[in-house]
This record gives C-alpha cells, structure tokens and sequence, in this order.
C-alpha cells in the first residue's frame, strides 16, 4: 500500500457459483441484470407512466422465478457437481420454479381479487413444486436446517390433529394447505416475501453499485488515512471503515471478506495476535447490521411486522448502535497502550485529504439517502431506488468512478446474484409462518413460555435468549427473527413489554450468532484470513461485542436507550449507558493508565454494569465505583498520559 491507497473491486460474482463463458454466460447475465433492472423500475413507479401495474403477488412471483432460476443454474447441488455444466436435473427444477410462478403470474388479478375457496388438483401440485424447488434452493445456500425445520412445520399442519393435548390441531387436507401457502396473500407471495423482492434487493443493489464506482474504496483510504497513525491505528481504521462499508453490504461475512483482506493484514504487522484482529474485524463488520442508516434484513421486517417506516426503526437504533462502536473503539485502543502497539508510519498510509479530493462526491448519495428516509419520510425502497439513481448520475463527474455501460450492466447482474439466497430464504420463512397462522401454535407455544417463566419477565427473556441463539445458529437471521417475532414476540408482549422492545430484543440477539461459537459465519471468515482458529477469534469478539449480548436485556428494562421516553429520561440513559460502556472495557481489557489488578477489574465490571443498570440508585452506586477506580488507577499509575491520547 502506498499514498494512493488500496482497492476494493466490485464483486464479479459470489463466491462458489458455477461461471460460464460464451453465450451462457450472456444468458445468465442478461437474466440477472434485466431481473434487478425490472425490479428498480418497478420500485420506482416508472411502469406507471406506461398504464402497466404489477399486484404484489404477480411481482413477487416474477422476481421469486428470476431468483430460482438463477440460483439453479449458478449454485451447484454439492461440493462434488460439476462447475463447467449444468446438470438435467437443475434444468428439472428450473422448469418446476417457472411453472408455479409462471401461473401466479398469469392468474393474479383472479387470486388476490376473488380468492380461492379450495385449489384444483393443478394447482396443489404447482403448490408443491414451489415448496419444493425454495426449499432445494434454501438447502444449496444454507443447509438442511432450515429446510427439515419447514417441512416438519408443513407436516404439523397436515397431522397435527393427531397430537394429543393442547398442541392438537384441526384437521387439514392437502388441498387446504397448498390454497394457504400458494395463493395466500399471507403465503409465499406474501408480505413477507415482498420485504426481499422490493426493499432488499433495492438496498443490495445499491450497495453493489457503490462498491462498483469506487466506494468501498473511498470509505476504506478514508478510515485509514485519519486513524491509522493512531495507537492501533488498523484496527481502528477497521472499526470506522467497517462500520461505513457494513451500511452498504448488509452482510457481516461479506463485510468481512472485503474489508478485513485488507485490515487484518495492516492488524497483525503493527503487533495484534491473529485472533484478536480477526475478532475486531468480525465485530466491526457485524455492526453494520445494527447501525442507521442503512441496516441489514433484518431491520427491514421489523419495520414491515411494525408497520412502522423503516426510518422509525433506524432512528431509534441510533443509540444502541453508538454504544456497540463506542465500546469496540474504547477496547481496541485500550487494548493498543496496553500492549505498546503503534501506528503506521504515514508514508505507508493513503492521504485523507487525497481520498477526499479524489472520491468527495461520493458522499452526496448518502446525504441524499438520509434526506430521502429521514426528512422527507420516503419509503425505504424508493428512496434506495432514487439514491441508486443519484449515484449513477454522480458516478459520470469524475472518471474513475464513472458507471459505464459494461460496469452498469455488471452491476445489475451483482446486486441480483447477491439476493437469490435472501430472497429464497424468506420466501421459505413465508412457509413457516404461515404454517403457525393457519394452526395457531405460536400462540400457543407463547402461553406455554409464560406458563414457564411463571410470569417472571426475566426468565422470559433469558428463554427467548436460548430460542433466537439456538436458531440462529442454524438458519439464516432474517429466518431467525421471523421466527422468534412471531413465537417468542407475543408471550414478551403478554407480559407488558411493547413490541418494539420486544423486536428490538431479539433482532440483538440474532445478530449476536453472527459472532457467538459455534455458529459464528463472520468468525470463520475473519480466521481463514487472519490464519487463526474460529472459536477462538468467535470467543475474543463476543468480549469485544459485549454490548450486544447487554444491550437487549437494558432495554427491556429502560426502553430509553431505543428513544421510548422523554427526552429526560433518554438523555439520562444516554449519559449513563455512555459512562457504564466506558467502565466495563476498561475492565474488560484490563487496563486505564495502567494495568488493572483483579479486583479493579472486576469492580470496573461491575461498576460498568451497574452504571448501565437503569434506576437512580444503581446510577449512583456505579458513579461512586467508577470514579473512585479512576482515582485509584490515575494515583498508582506511572504514566502521565490521559487515557485517550
């Protein structure tokens, strides 16, 4: 690296895809591309200037036959199928896919507007071709366990009328579920499914394009032109370049992959054991998921389950956000003096003012975003299609960034490559939830949690705790969380917790197996690059994302950190979370202005914790902790320096 700084290279593809050449790969290409163009279009209203108009499900079901189109003829079977061909059997699916959208697409109007009493022997078999073909497209992506998980919910909705005791059913035929799953406006084509084919792909897209006309690159020399003089200057560079690219990919792993090739090398060179800068690596980018304005799947089906805009949702996330980068910074640079470790010597760093000069203009799409969601309350996916739109007209003012036709087209054909997996997967979680409307057995499962915890809302919470980390360390996180939302949310909200509190609780949660052995995706990423073991890089980031894992259960408590209050009470927790976060990295790391002994470090814990704790009692108790540890720590230490220079 020199003065020029590093590249990031917009995706050619994601990784393990079959690659074609020729007139295939035009093909493929011309499906991807055309896919997400149609999908802009559409999102942006043009098609309504040419009196054509899309109902949900024929939308739905256009995208759902481009996506299982796709994802047959790019996403191998297994390990050991060929990667040069595409085999007769996915040609098989293809047409299975095709068919069921196929006529969805044609007989719209007729299901959304009369419905359907029963469905035809044609139609419970197109029914089960689509179930079928998602939850082999699912299985190529994510594994069996998202698939065995529907099929045992599908087959509870057919003979769950034989299970004894409260969890009986009532009878269903086949005919009756293929009618829920198929043509519901409740089933795959749902609502839920519309939240991946509308406001996803949008965001995906425009994060694709971003990263193409030289983005990714910006906020990186950016982030490592400004800290990487600092104590732990890479790692810092991590944190903050992270944290911006994570806004635009929406993918910890992905997130990983591409900033952390770079930060986890610059990491280890200046003194960080391997582990540890894969550990920072895994919880910067896993923050992008959590942190306004753009956030990941996540967020999105909780503003739609809200019935919320999604601006509501990214506003009151502000602070927990804050909170999760503040104390991986605090961390990180106590961590630095601790050790001794410095930074980079600037002649081997890029100029911010170079990065500036050469990239300032990249910015403005994301002034304009924030203008759009939070100023002008534009719902989430026209204003990622109108940003989309500024960014491309922005990308022509300088040359290295412009979008040329070819760069245009590769694009297009990224940002739909990138959502076959999201959209498929929650086309699946559709399947799911449906099955618990039509049997009702979320409610019932949810009066059997409160049963339990005996109304305790703690137990409760710990309960819904064990349920999101043990889901999601086999399905997908959007997966996860309609899950949870739709069993564990209501026995939350039986006890009094608002449903936003309750969302917000598990969305943390999910977020947390992101990073959390043995599950851990973005730790497996961060190890094979910085050369170290998973579990222990997944163990050193749940130290250094604590705040994830004590986050959900503040807020439970003292809604404020997520804005539910006065303006009083949320700028005393503000101040108190900040002050609390601070104590408990010093402690965590084990050092201020100089090494803690044990019991400064526990006390520094618990006073942290305390601090945290909302009340006015504990807010006393953890000031009195922290302040007499300072002075304790500043009178035994022989370093003149404050903590933050």
């Amino acid at each position: 690296m020199d003065n020029n700084g590093i590249d990031i290279k917009a995706s050619e593809g994601v990784s393990g895809f079959r690659r074609f050449s020729g007139p295939a790969a035009i093909l493929v290409k011309f499906i991807g591309a055309g896919g997400c163009l149609f999908a802009l279009l559409e999102v942006s209203g043009v098609f309504f200037y040419f009196n054509t108009f899309f109902l949900p499900n024929q939308y739905n079901a256009i995208i759902l036959a481009i996506v299982l189109t796709l994802t047959f003829l790019l996403v191998p079977a297994t390990k050991k199928t060929p990667r040069n061909k595409v085999p007769w059997y996915d040609f098989l699916l293809i047409l299975a896919g095709l068919a069921a959208c196929v006529y969805t697409i044609i007989n719209a109007w007729e299901i959304l507007y009369f419905g359907r009493a029963t469905v035809t022997p044609f139609e419970a078999v197109l029914a089960a071709l689509l179930v079928i073909t998602i939850m082999e497209a699912v299985r190529r992506s994510f594994g069996w366990p998202m698939v065995i998980i529907a099929l045992l919910f599908i087959l509870y909705v057919k003979f769950g009328y034989l299970v004894p005791g409260p969890l009986s059913v009532h009878y269903f035929t086949w005919s009756m579920i293929a009618r829920d799953l198929y043509l519901s406006s409740e089933g795959i084509f749902g609502t839920l499914t519309s939240i991946a084919t509308r406001v996803i792909l949008v965001f995906i897209a425009f994060g694709v394009f971003f990263v193409a006309v030289g983005g990714g690159k910006f906020f990186l020399n950016l982030a490592l032109g400004v800290t990487g003089t600092m104590r732990g200057g890479p790692a810092k560079a991590a944190v903050v370049g992270s944290a911006l690219f994570g806004t635009i990919s929406g993918s910890p792993t992905a997130n990983v992959a591409v900033t952390g090739s770079v930060t986890i090398p610059l990491m280890k060179s200046i003194g960080y054991k391997s582990y540890y800068a894969g550990a920072i690596e895994s919880i910067a980018s896993t923050g992008g998921m959590i942190a306004p304005p753009i956030m990941g799947g996540v967020a999105f089906i909780m503003a739609q389950l809200l019935n919320e805009p999604y601006s509501y949702v990214a506003t009151i996330s502000f602070l927990p956000a804050f909170l999760y980068f503040l104390s991986l910074f605090l961390q990180v640079h106590l961590h630095a003096v601790k050790v001794g470790l410095r930074g980079l010597p600037r002649k081997d760093l890029p100029s911010p003012v170079a990065a500036l000069k050469e990239g300032w203009e990249l910015a403005i799409p994301f002034i304009f975003l924030v203008v759009l969601l939070f100023v002008m309350k534009y719902p989430a996916e026209m204003a990622a299609v109108y940003t989309v739109g500024a960014l491309v007209a922005i990308s022509l003012l300088r040359k290295s960034h412009r979008m040329n036709l070819r760069r245009f087209i590769d694009s297009l054909d990224g940002g739909m490559q990138q959502t076959l997996s999201v959209t498929t997967i929650i086309a699946l979680a559709a399947v799911i939830l449906a099955a618990l409307v039509i049997t009702g057995v979320g409610l019932k499962i949810s009066s059997a949690l409160v049963t339990i915890s005996a109304g305790s809302m703690l137990l409760l919470i710990l309960l819904a705790g064990l349920a999101t980390y043990i889901l999601g360390m086999g399905i997908s996180l959007m997966a996860a969380f309609v899950l949870v939302a739709a069993i564990v949310g209501p026995a939350l909200q039986n006890l009094g917790l608002p449903i936003i509190v309750s969302y917000f609780f598990i969305m943390y949660m999910v977020t947390a197996t992101v990073f959390t052995p043995p599950y851990c995706t973005a730790a497996y990423v961060a190890g094979a690059i910085a050369n170290a073991h998973p579990f222990r890089v997944g163990f050193q980031a749940m130290r250094l994302g604590v705040v994830t894992f004590l986050v959900p259960f503040i807020i439970v408590y003292n809604p404020a950190l997520i804005l539910q209050g006065s303006p009083g009470d949320i700028a005393l927790a503000a101040t108190t979370a900040i002050i609390g976060i601070f104590g408990l990295s010093v402690g965590l790391e084990g050092y201020l202005f100089t090494a803690t002994n044990w019991l400064q470090r526990i006390l520094f814990i618990v006073g942290g914790i305390v601090m945290v704790v909302p009340g006015l009692t504990t807010d006393i108790i953890g000031a009195v902790i922290l302040v007499s540890l300072v002075i304790w720590q500043r009178q035994s230490s022989k370093l003149s320096s404050p903590v933050l220079a």
